[in-house]
């Protein structure tokens, strides 16, 4: 079993990336006012899962479930944090069309799928189970509705 600060550790990195990945929403939302529903929608999807990740840190600490720091590496998490947070700063300095921004957006959710963010949870609780299937089916759906806008997106262009 893993201390329970690593395991807190893991949490609030996670909850951090999806924190920021709101942000990086909020600044496509800024930033293209005809998507500006859209991602907004989405960012406060993200703030909710970064909710959910933190709601973790109570259950770690009442010993009902476990959080396995080594599934993925810490540097993995680290990685994709500071891709985003990069993403918002170069952006934020620069124009960028819907497509860059959806094709970004949808490369951001498809690399948490593959790299399985949302299976860290050691243990047999149901609820918690289900919380993460909920994480790992709302990222498949965020990541299936960019790719849908980025191809519409697409065919408006041409």
């Amino acid at each position: 079993m893993h201390s329970e600060v690593d395991q807190l550790h893991t949490i609030g990195l996670l909850a951090a990336h999806e924190a920021a990945i709101a942000d990086l929403y909020r600044l496509y939302a800024d930033k293209l006012p005809d998507r500006k529903e859209f991602f907004e929608g989405l960012a406060d999807d993200e703030v909710d899962h970064a909710r959910q990740i933190v709601s973790f840190a109570g259950k770690v600490k009442a010993g009902s479930i476990s959080v396995n720091p080594g599934r993925f590496s810490e540097e993995t998490i680290l990685a994709s944090l500071d891709y985003v947070r990069e993403q918002i700063r170069e952006q934020g300095k620069t124009a960028f069309s819907p497509v860059e921004a959806l094709s970004t957006a949808a490369g951001i959710e498809n690399a948490m799928i593959e790299k399985r963010f949302f299976e860290i949870v050691e243990g047999d609780g149901p609820e918690i189970k289900q919380l993460l299937r909920g994480l790992a089916a709302a990222t498949a759906a965020h990541r299936a509705r960019l790719l849908q806008e980025c191809e519409k997106e697409k065919e408006g262009e041409g």
